[in-house]
């Protein structure tokens, strides 16, 4: 009898099939997971306040765009440095222009804000904006600013020889209707005086001409006359946080732009 002949079977053994199936799932779940990782930013902040690491949000609108990864003490310890992963696509949003800030609850310009976050918790809030040197470091804002960002109107920068009673927030007023906000102060290059600037919604905003002049009318304007008791202001609001209020001088030209 001839000697049995053995053949090598050229299929491939179930024992390979599963490991090799777990690896090219596995590569494909790493794959995935790497494409759809965002950029990863430091934010420093004075304090860490309302922070908690994987869970307080990036909000921008309402909807959040990233999460808090990690928050740690800065090397010189007097900040502290918060790491965070945005969504995908929000690298052209990272640039030195973009501001970020923790809101939380406060009145500010006679309104209040953020009291949403009593019952959910901090966030953080982003101002995005493009044209700015890349980044991926940025200090926080210890204010938080008032967001005009794709809102229909103009910014106008003021010059004071000082702030009185105007802060960030305090409204604009136009023959006593709001139709702006006070957005940032600071002192001037020189400083001597004081910048102030304000955003002015559209179609108010066409109202501030050449001639136009603006004044802070905070507080009250009594007067006694054989009328009586005459007590003016803008609102009572501006009584108690102040404001400001322009309009063309009586007499005088509104003048272009």
């Amino acid at each position: 009898a001839s000697p049995a002949q053995t053949r090598k079977s050229r299929s491939l053994s179930l024992v390979w099939i599963v490991p090799v199936v777990a690896l090219v799932i596995g590569g494909w779940l790493v794959f995935k997971a790497m494409s759809e990782k965002g950029p990863v930013i430091t934010i420093t902040f004075s304090t860490a306040e309302g922070l908690e690491a994987g869970k307080t949000k990036i909000k921008y609108k309402d909807v959040a765009v990233g999460q808090v990864e990690a928050i740690r003490l800065g090397a010189d310890l007097k900040q502290v440095e918060v790491t965070a992963e945005l969504s995908k696509g929000y690298d052209r949003y990272l640039n030195d222009r973009t501001r970020f800030w923790v809101e939380r609850a406060q009145i500010r310009g006679g309104t209040a804000s953020g009291l949403t976050t009593l019952l959910s918790g901090a966030y953080i809030g982003v101002d995005p904006d493009v044209g700015g040197q890349p980044t991926r470091h940025f200090n926080g804002l210890e204010v938080p600013p008032v967001v005009t960002t794709g809102l229909p109107g103009k910014h106008f920068r003021l010059k004071a020889r000082q702030l009185g009673s105007l802060n960030v927030g305090v409204p604009v007023y136009y023959r006593q209707i709001q139709v702006g906000q006070v957005v940032s102060y600071g002192f001037a290059p020189d400083g001597r005086e004081v910048d102030v600037q304000v955003f002015v919604e559209a179609p108010h905003d066409a109202r501030v001409t050449r001639n136009t002049r603006f004044w802070n009318a905070s507080g009250l304007d009594v007067s006694l006359s054989a009328q009586g008791l005459k007590v003016d202001t803008e609102s009572l609001i501006s009584i108690v946080s102040g404001g400001l209020a322009f309009d063309v001088p009586d007499g005088a030209e509104a003048g272009g732009e």
